[in-house]
């Protein structure tokens, strides 16, 4: 089910402006390049209550491309779970208990679709000048549990070849807030349906 009142608030958008990045966080977001970034090791971490999952195929990530004439161009990929022991016993901790961490990359076959737009839209003379930026979004997400009364709250991270490490894109951001402010008569039981035929399963980073 599709719930983009409040689904598309459970990943931030990734612009330098973003009121909910800690400051902190943006000189390290401040070196990563749209143009010439390693797609195949960028990460996005989201922490959420243990009982709110993102669902398969929900989470993406959009590449977004303006010309110097005004023009704008998009690409956007399903981004898929990390699933790599090796990756994730080396993950820091991220989560506090209670939480559920789930790591997510774009795969091979996305990352040079991707990087063969960017080559479109960044390389060459003809291309200068033109901008571009990186969001990711999720609009799939359910619950394992029954609807509770205490917000949903989300903490983001972002791991790219510039930063080396994961930088913190927001802390405990109000889900459920930010869902009814757009919309006070939001649903939350309906907005995230209960999942169904998924397994129950652990926690993407073990020790957290």
């Amino acid at each position: 089910m599709r719930t983009p009142s409040l689904a598309s608030l459970l990943l931030a958008s990734l612009a330098a402006g973003c009121g909910h990045v800690p400051l902190t966080s943006l000189p390290k977001l401040s070196k990563i390049d749209i143009r010439t970034t390693d797609l195949s090791q960028l990460r996005a971490g989201i922490s959420l209550p243990a009982d709110v999952r993102p669902l398969p195929g929900g989470v993406t990530m959009t590449i977004v491309a303006m010309a110097k004439d005004g023009g704008r161009h998009e690409r956007k990929a399903v981004l898929e779970e990390v699933r790599d022991a090796v990756e994730l016993a080396s993950l820091p901790v991220l989560a506090a208990p209670g939480r559920r961490f789930t790591l997510f990359k774009l795969s091979p076959a996305d990352a040079a679709h991707l990087g063969v737009f960017r080559e479109e839209m960044f390389a060459g003379a003809r291309n200068e000048g033109n901008r571009g930026s990186l969001s990711l979004g999720a609009d799939k997400a359910c619950r394992t549990g029954e609807p509770s009364a205490t917000p949903i709250t989300m903490t983001g991270y972002l791991k790219t070849s510039e930063t080396q490490d994961y930088v913190l894109l927001m802390r405990d951001f109000d889900l459920t807030a930010a869902a009814r402010a757009i919309d006070p008569k939001i649903d939350l039981a309906t907005a995230i349906p209960p999942c169904e035929g998924l397994p129950n399963s652990p926690l993407t980073a073990p020790r957290a």
